[in-house]
Formats: structure tokens, C-alpha cells, sequence
């Protein structure tokens, strides 16, 4: 791991290389399906010790460097765990979160169930965190969630739900002890009680509260140890997002989205303890904000801004220059701030593109170097790897579509013409696609694809008008900007029409099923993860899992039938009402331990496609969530994909 590299050569260099590769290699399929070599960077608080995920040989092990002894050392096996974050609550703990799907007898259905290990980096002992507290309420998710550091009890504050089974459970504030995993009760709370905000020292610095019976929601601050009010309004959902407080706290730090369609973008707003709102604190007309930076206690330090290259923004302006150095030293380059100690002197740095699929990097502000750690994939070399571009195209409505390109890997740009196309939408659907490194688009490129990723309306990243423009459009506009692009890139002769799949998941899945069943002439195969396929039946499981009034099944509804509730409008955009369309073979592939699409979304779709006598083929992946976790069936997942594709739209002789 040792040595400090001329960063800025070693990335233009690799990049120079890609225009003239004659000979591509081709890496095996599972250097792109296995889970990434090295993953979840942290700092220790005083920048001695990193810690990160490593898979090698299909096994997951977390893993502490500690920089004076240049040394790696095991931390803990984490192969039996979905490892969703990893970091440092002290210079000595290690807290690694992990969930997997669970169910409990008295309880209805499957939950994510997560949960918290700290681990002591001197006696290499761990303990699981809260869950063995008494009057820890059964069966619920969120169980792993960390607030803040206890400095005072060496440490951590975790919310959690209080109470017997059968009881109406209240959201309380926990102490946890690090080493002996138990927590005691540091603050009462109700149970429309949200989250909690914490310092370091344990004073309680305001707690967010909603009830979805009473539409009420609340915001509280503590004054001699006693509730105050800081803000309330009646709403059908929570009206904002409470994310943190303000460095010097002097506000809370909340974030919305802009009304005013000349100003739709999402912005952060300082909240005084008076329940004032200032002035949009970090905005831009141009992008969304999707990365919020925070110290361990949720003290607010800057902004990630999205785009097709992320930008970033924060309130110390040494911290703003010392990012944007990197980030001008890497042009074209996917630069993000994963980890960073305590003062921000040591920064770890995940890079995308320029010929990388992902390396690590370590800025040492003490004395301006650069170390290199490791690299996301270190099975696919420079030349493997396709170009990516942003582009924009014209939908059919005159709206702006911005979108991805990923080009067959060492293709020129003579050969850029009558290319086979593989269309990803992505799922969310708030979300959207970007520069970086997309280890799915690349196998489809380093086999001679090329891949479109559209940021079709209702993306986030490009504006709030951009995104509410989506509201109501599930199998609509949305979908005909999907459309659109595969027509402009047909009509500028860089794509076959012959040859074109789509392929997506979650909500990108009900958009390649869509693609097949409102037009069926335009692709050749659907392959659709973890789809929602009849919206009607999402919507009851939805309110099954929830209850009726839940803010969350509004937040559905809305997006889905957009200001006027049309339930048959649902049966018309649902592509299991519309099998008998479908002309293109269809695979679909589903998590059994799926809990936010469920699997018997997938089998209704089978069952209806083959009623209508189609050709339909469904992967069922045992033990498998929404997200493809495991690094085994994303391998699987991978494998049936690119035969199914190979085999309707494979490269010609």
C-alpha cells in the first residue's frame, strides 16, 4: 500500500491509452458481478488507522491498516453479513453495520433486520450493540442505526423502539456501551418520535417527531432537561427532512425541494431554535444535492452536489480547497470523499474513470501527499474498460433528456456505427446515472455493447421541475423518454434497430417491462430485476406493510397517479395487464427475501406472460434481498443476464 504517487499522471495516462486499444481484454464475468475487492473506506477520528471491506475468493473480511506500520490485519469475518456501512466510533472501536431479511413469530411478514457490532481494535473482542438491552421492542428494522459518539462513556447514542410486543412501542435515545454492547435509556421519546440529534457530550440537541394519524408534525429542542418546541405544522407527510445541525450549533440543518419551478432544486436551509428558516444555505439552479457530509454527532460539514460529475461544497474553506485539488487534478474523473479523520487532514478519496474502475486514494494534508490504497476491481485493467459520455437528447415533448453513453470497450470512432444497444433505466425512479464506474454497463461494453443509461424525467440530479416532471408519468412520459433515446440513437446510425434490449431493476425493471408492453416493436429481449409489475397490488402491499395512512403510501400514490388519483389508470400502465403485447422474450430475476419489491410481483408477471403464450423465463435467487447483496447470486444474476442477451442481440460474425 505504501507510496506516494504522481496521481495525475498515472489517470491521464491510463485514459490516453483507451482511444488506440486494438486488442481488448476480457475479463471474466465475475471480475464484474463479484461484489468490488475493496469497499466502505473509514478513518479512524485521529487519521492513524483505516479500516474497509475486502472480497477475495468469494469472502467478505473486514480489515484495520494502520499507517505507521504500514500493516493490514484482519478485523473481523463478516461473510455471513450484508455489510451496509463501516466506521470508526472512537480511535479504538470499529462499528461495522450489517442486515440481513428476517421474520418472527407474532409478526406478520419479512423485515430488514440490522444490526451493529463494535469491534475493539487492541483485543480484537466484539459485541453486538443495543440488541441485548431489556425492553428492547421485538421485530423491528433500523436497530443498527448510530446518532452520535458518547465521549463522556466511551460510547455511542442509538434510537431504538421501546417496549413489550403487543404494546404501543415509544422511540427512545440509547447509550450504548461499547465494549459490553448494552444500552440504558439517555432520553425518552414517543412514539411518533423520528430521530434524534445528539452531542458529543450527550446533551440532546432537538428530536423529530410525526404522527400519520394526526398529520402533526413536530420539531423539539431540550432546555433544563425539558421539551421545548421549536416547530410544527399539520401535513400528510413530513414536510422536510431534519438531517443534522449546524457546526457551530447555532441552527438545525434541514433540506426540501424548491416549489417554484424556476428555482426546482433541492437546497439546504438553516432552522434557528426559534423555528426560523433562513435562505437556501447550499443550492444550485442547475443540480440536486444527494451527499450530505457530517461528522460522527451529524454536525453538518458541506455538500455533495450530483451531475454527471459530482461538485462539492462546504463551510470550511480550507476543506473546499483541499477537495477541489483533487478534483481539478483528475479532470473527467468521478472524485468523491468517502473517509476523513477527525480535522480533515487525512482524506480518502474514491475515483471513477480516466481508465480506473474505481481505486482509492489517500490525501495527506500535512505534508501534500497522495498514497494510493486499493482498487474497486482489480481484476479489470485499464483496457477493459469502455469510455463513458454525457450526452442530451430531444424528447418527444421538447424536454431536455440528459443520459450516459458507455462505448464498446477500444472501439474508435470509426466504428461506433450499427452497434448492438443495451438500454438501462435506472431504478429509483429518483435517481440517476452518472460518469462513474457501472460495473453492469461495463460487461455489457467490454463484450461490445453499447449501453444507454437515460436520465429520463423524474431523475434526480438535474433540477426539482426536472424530477416533478415525472410525477404521474409511470409508463409515460417517463417511459417515452426512454423511447426517445433509443430512437435518436437509431436514427444516427450508431445502433442497429435489429439489436437493441432493455434491461433494468427495481423501478428500472417496471420500465424494461414497460418498454416490452407499450412498445413491443422496438426491442428484442426484456430482462427485469426485482420489478414492480402490478401497481395496483405494490400499492396494497405497500398499505399491508404500513397501514392506510402512512405518509409513505401517499408519497406512492402521488408519484404514480401524479394530482388526480386514477385507480384504472394503474391497470393501464401495469405490464402485467398488457402480456398478450409483449412480441420480445422476457427474464426476470428475483431476491426471495425481496422486502421492497416482493418476489410474487415477479411470479404474477410469469404467470400472466405465459397464460398469453410468450416466452418468459424467471430466476428466483434464494436468500437474495432488493439489492443484489450477495456477491454468489449477483454473480448468478450476471451470468443469466449476458446469456440472455448474447443469445437475441450477440454480436454479429
Amino acid at each position: 500500500m505504501r507510496g506516494v504517487i504522481a496521481f495525475l499522471v498515472l489517470f491521464v495516462t491510463g485514459a490516453a491509452l483507451l482511444p488506440a486499444r486494438a486488442d481488448v481484454p476480457h475479463p471474466p464475468l465475475e471480475a464484474y458481478g463479484e461484489l468490488p475487492g475493496y469497499r466502505l473506506f473509514a478513518l479512524s477520528p485521529d487519521g492513524e488507522h483505516a479500516a474497509f471491506v475486502t472480497r477475495r475468493d468469494g469472502r467478505d473480511l473486514a480489515v484495520l491498516y494502520t499507517r505507521e506500520t504500514d500493516r493490514a490485519s484482519a478485523l473481523l469475518n463478516i461473510d455471513k453479513l450484508s455489510v451496509r456501512d463501516l466506521f470508526f466510533a472512537d480511535n479504538d472501536h470499529v462499528i461495522v453495520v450489517a442486515s440481513d431479511t428476517a421474520r418472527a413469530y407474532g409478526f406478520r411478514g419479512k423485515w430488514e433486520d440490522s444490526g451493529a457490532f463494535s469491534v475493539n481494535i487492541k483485543s480484537g473482542k466484539n459485541k453486538v450493540l443495543l440488541r441485548r438491552t431489556d425492553g428492547i421492542y421485538p421485530a423491528q428494522t433500523g436497530l443498527g442505526d448510530v446518532v452520535g459518539r458518547y465521549e463522556k462513556k466511551s460510547g455511542v447514542f442509538m434510537p431504538a423502539y421501546y417496549g413489550r410486543a403487543g404494546d404501543e412501542a415509544r422511540f427512545h435515545l440509547f447509550a450504548v456501551d461499547l465494549d459490553s454492547g448494552l444500552g440504558r435509556i439517555h432520553k425518552k421519546g414517543l412514539a411518533s418520535t423520528r430521530d434524534w440529534f445528539v452531542d458529543k457530550d450527550g446533551t440532546v440537541i432537538a428530536r423529530e417527531d410525526y404522527s400519520n394519524e394526526r398529520d402533526l408534525y413536530r420539531i423539539w429542542t431540550y432546555k433544563d432537561d425539558e421539551p421545548q418546541r421549536v416547530y410544527e405544522t399539520h401535513s400528510d407527510r413530513p414536510p422536510f427532512s431534519l438531517i443534522g445541525v449546524k457546526p457551530d450549533k447555532s441552527a438545525l440543518i434541514l433540506v426540501t425541494y424548491s416549489d417554484d419551478t424556476d428555482e426546482g432544486y433541492s437546497a439546504v436551509f438553516e432552522m434557528g431554535f426559534d423555528g426560523s428558516v433562513s435562505a437556501p444555505v447550499f443550492s444550485r439552479p442547475d443540480a440536486d444535492i444527494d451527499r450530505i457530509f457530517m461528522d460522527s454527532n451529524r454536525f453538518v460539514l458541506g455538500v455533495g452536489y450530483s451531475g454527471n460529475l459530482p461538485s462539492y461544497s462546504f463551510y470550511d474553506p480550507e476543506v473546499d480547497a483541499a477537495v477541489q485539488q483533487v478534483i481539478d487534478g483528475l479532470p473527467g474523473a468521478e472524485v468523491e470523499p468517502v473517509a476523513w479523520s477527525e480535522d480533515w487532514q487525512q482524506i480518502v478519496y474514491s475515483v471513477f474513470g480516466m481508465g480506473s474502475a474505481g481505486t482509492f486514494l489517500l490525501q495527506d494534508r500535512t505534508d501534500g501527499s497522495f498514497m494510493t490504497l486499493a482498487t474497486s476491481y482489480p481484476d479489470i485493467p485499464p483496457e477493459a474498460i469502455g469510455d463513458v459520455s454525457a450526452i442530451t437528447y430531444p424528447a418527444t415533448d421538447g424536454l431536455t433528456i440528459p443520459a450516459i453513453l458507455t462505448w464498446p470497450a477500444g472501439s474508435t470512432e470509426e466504428a461506433r456505427k450499427n452497434l448492438p444497444l443495451v438500454v438501462m433505466p435506472h431504478g429509483g425512479p429518483a435517481r440517476s446515472d452518472s460518469l462513474g464506474f457501472d460495473w453492469m454497463a461495463q460487461y455489457y461494453a467490454n463484450r461490445g455493447y453499447l449501453v444507454l443509461q437515460p436520465n429520463f424525467r423524474g431523475s434526480t440530479g438535474f433540477g426539482g421541475a426536472f424530477r416533478n416532471a415525472g410525477d404521474g408519468e409511470w409508463g409515460g412520459k417517463m417511459q417515452d423518454d426512454i423511447t426517445d433515446g433509443v430512437n435518436a440513437l437509431v436514427s444516427s446510425g450508431m445502433v442497429d434497430p435489429d439489436r437493441v434490449c432493455i434491461v433494468g431493476a427495481s423501478y428500472g425493471g417496471y420500465a424494461a417491462l414497460a418498454g416490452g408492453a407499450f412498445t413491443p416493436d422496438l426491442y428484442k429481449c426484456v430482462v427485469a430485476i426485482a420489478p414492480v409489475t402490478d401497481l395496483p397490488a405494490m400499492l396494497r402491499y405497500v398499505r399491508s406493510e404500513y397501514g392506510g395512512r402512512h405518509w409513505l403510501l401517499d408519497y406512492w400514490k402521488s408519484i404514480m397517479h401524479g394530482e388526480e388519483e386514477d385507480k384504472d389508470k394503474l391497470d393501464r400502465i401495469s405490464p402485467i395487464g398488457s402480456a398478450a403485447a409483449f412480441s420480445a422474450p422476457v427474464l426476470l430475476i428475483h431476491g426471495r427475501d425481496d422486502t421492497i419489491v416482493p418476489i410474487g410481483q415477479s411470479r404474477s408477471m410469469e404467470a400472466a406472460l405465459k397464460r398469453a403464450g410468450k416466452d418468459v423465463k424467471l430466476v428466483e435467487l434464494k436468500a437474495e434481498d432488493h439489492w443484489l447483496s450477495d456477491g454468489d447470486t449477483r454473480i448468478m444474476t450476471l451470468q443469466a443476464m449476458g446469456d440472455f442477451v448474447d443469445r437475441h442481440i450477440g454480436l454479429k460474425d
